[in-house]
């Protein structure tokens, strides 16, 4: 697939998103957003209810493994997914200093990316772009939650990193569906992150596929 579509959970407790591993093989890679109810007001597992990364790692393996890291903080939990066997990594900007993200992109052997919120300065979060493997933005306003309404301002940051960095991947997290990923793609985005638009809909494989049928 030219243009990946990565369904997307935010995981209520662990027979959840084990039961999401286990329905989604339509698709090569799955994210997982976590959250620990400081960095957003959302909680997700493994934070409440407690568990650990490792739990999953049997169940996983079979996909490109995401983790959107929407935590104070994400080093900790960051090594912990990498160790659970995370493919990819999304730091987000406010959650921790360049330095520090420097010197965990030099040590790890995952994908990293970054991402940001909405009203942060896009100045600043191209130099934290600079470092990173490739970029995630969000088409959403609030992050943490999913069916949330579309942010077109996402639009021009799309266009804003993809003349920064023409080589880099743009991913868009947040209101991805029928009506909005046809726009984010002519804006430059190259990989798209749904959750609500094919988790949960009747049809998840019929959901998954008219939404690659759309930039592919």
């Amino acid at each position: 697939m030219k243009f990946p579509v990565v369904p997307a959970i935010i995981p209520n407790d662990y027979e959840s998103l084990l039961a999401f591993l286990r329905r989604t093989t339509y698709a090569s890679e799955i994210q997982i957003d976590v959250v620990d109810g400081k960095f957003t007001p959302t909680i997700s597992w493994p934070y409440a209810p407690e568990g650990k990364p490792k739990e999953i790692t049997v169940a996983a393996d079979r996909y490109t493994l995401e983790i959107d890291l929407m935590v104070e903080n994400p080093v900790a939990a960051a090594l912990a997914w990498e160790q659970a066997g995370a493919d990819m990594l999304v730091f987000h900007v406010e959650a921790l200093s360049l330095d520090v993200l420097k010197n965990f992109a030099n040590k790890s052997q995952a994908s990293i990316g970054v991402a940001c919120h909405g009203a942060t300065d896009m100045e600043l979060f191209l130099t934290y772009a600079a470092v990173a493997d490739y970029v995630q933005l969000m088409g959403i306003a609030e992050i943490g939650k999913q069916a949330q309404p579309f942010d077109s301002s996402v639009l021009d940051k799309i266009r804003i990193v993809h003349e920064s960095f023409p080589e880099k991947m743009i991913s868009i997290d947040g209101s991805v569906n029928p009506e909005t990923i046809q726009k984010l793609a002519a804006a430059g985005a190259n990989r798209f992150v749904a959750g609500s638009a094919i988790v949960g809909q009747p049809d998840e494989v019929l959901a998954y596929q008219k939404l690659a049928a759309l930039v592919n």
